[in-house]
């Protein structure tokens, strides 16, 4: 796994990540800190040189998540996008993904306060690589 301060973001990915963060409620500091962080020490890449394998918002992703390597094809989500298996960045999966790249390993704490683990084995699709900058 490439520690936070490897993880590469978008300027468009981080201007609207921190907008997010400073209109959550205060119930939502857990998250905050987390995404806070990640934003903090990722290298910050204008979106036209963001590398093809690096997860950005709106993403597809699989992940191989277990030991039995379950595949899990999921977007990387705003809170209210309706994309079909939305993987909501507010959610602990959602703030560990960000910025990783394929071949990763992705660590999160689950709802039952388990360690979990999953491999990014691909970015099928990423707004940015598909020249869609807008997104």
């Amino acid at each position: 796994m490439h520690p936070t301060s490897s993880r590469m973001v978008t300027t468009v990915d981080h201007q609207r990540l921190f907008d997010l963060i400073d209109r959550l409620p205060d119930s939502s500091s857990g998250i905050q800190a987390t995404l806070t962080d990640v934003l903090d020490f990722a290298h910050v890449i204008p979106s036209r040189l963001i590398e093809p394998n690096v997860v950005t918002m709106r993403s597809q992703i699989r992940l191989l998540a277990g030991p039995e390597h379950t595949p899990l094809d999921l977007t990387l989500s705003y809170p209210g996008d309706t994309q079909v298996h939305a993987l909501s960045i507010l959610s602990p999966l959602g703030a560990s993904v960000i910025g990783s790249r394929v071949g990763d390993e992705i660590c999160w704490q689950g709802l039952d306060g388990r360690v979990r683990r999953a491999v990014l084995s691909a970015v099928p699709f990423q707004p940015e690589a598909a020249g869609l900058f807008h997104l």
